[in-house]
């Protein structure tokens, strides 16, 4: 079977997470608290998803109208298919993009203690079925290159859902971790 698909890197400015809390629930529910920073260190706003919302809790904002829009253009670069120009909701596009850098700090650090590569994923399911994300984590041999991550296990999983057509994926390795979108063109 034949594959045609796209890989776009995902981009995330100079801004970074800190003070990442994974919480996991009695009930099996996640929050997620974090910082988002700026290139200088500065704190630029504290977000908060408690369990099972999909609202963001933002607390602690010093952040300029430019961020805001540079966070927005970067959004809008990454995840083309979300309409992030038309969402005025500032605490859903902070908390999107902060969570993104929360995972990816979160593999940044976990890479640097494993001799694994870690590869963190979210299949994203197409728009009749647009509400539905499902996130794993696989951790693979080291030496594995990305295109037989992509090629050989994502792609796979991606065709044998029906409902499945992209995929945002981090591969982690030794502290440093690539960020792309893949979505499937045509499959023959």
């Amino acid at each position: 079977m034949r594959v045609k698909y796209q890989k776009r890197r995902q981009l995330f400015g100079e801004y970074q997470a800190s003070h990442v809390i994974w919480i996991n629930t009695l009930k099996d529910e996640v929050l997620i608290k974090f910082n988002i920073l700026d290139q200088a260190g500065n704190l630029l706003y504290k977000i908060m998803e408690p369990p099972e919302s999909d609202n963001y809790e933002l607390t602690q904002a010093n952040i300029s109208a430019e961020q805001i829009n540079e966070i927005q253009q970067l959004l809008m670069k990454n995840d083309p298919d979300f309409d992030w120009q038309y969402d005025a909701d500032v605490a859903l596009i902070l908390g999107s993009f902060g969570e993104s850098l929360a995972r990816r700090h979160w593999l940044i650090r976990d890479s640097k203690k494993e001799s694994d590569v870690i590869v963190d994923y979210i299949f994203e399911s197409d728009a009749e079925h647009a509400n539905e994300e499902i996130f794993q984590t696989d951790y693979f041999e080291k030496g594995i290159t990305e295109e037989e991550v992509i090629e050989q296990y994502l792609l796979p999983k991606m065709i044998e859902r029906k409902d499945v057509d992209t995929v945002q994926v981090n591969i982690a390795e030794a502290g440093v971790v690539n960020s792309y979108r893949v979505t499937i063109q045509e499959c023959d």
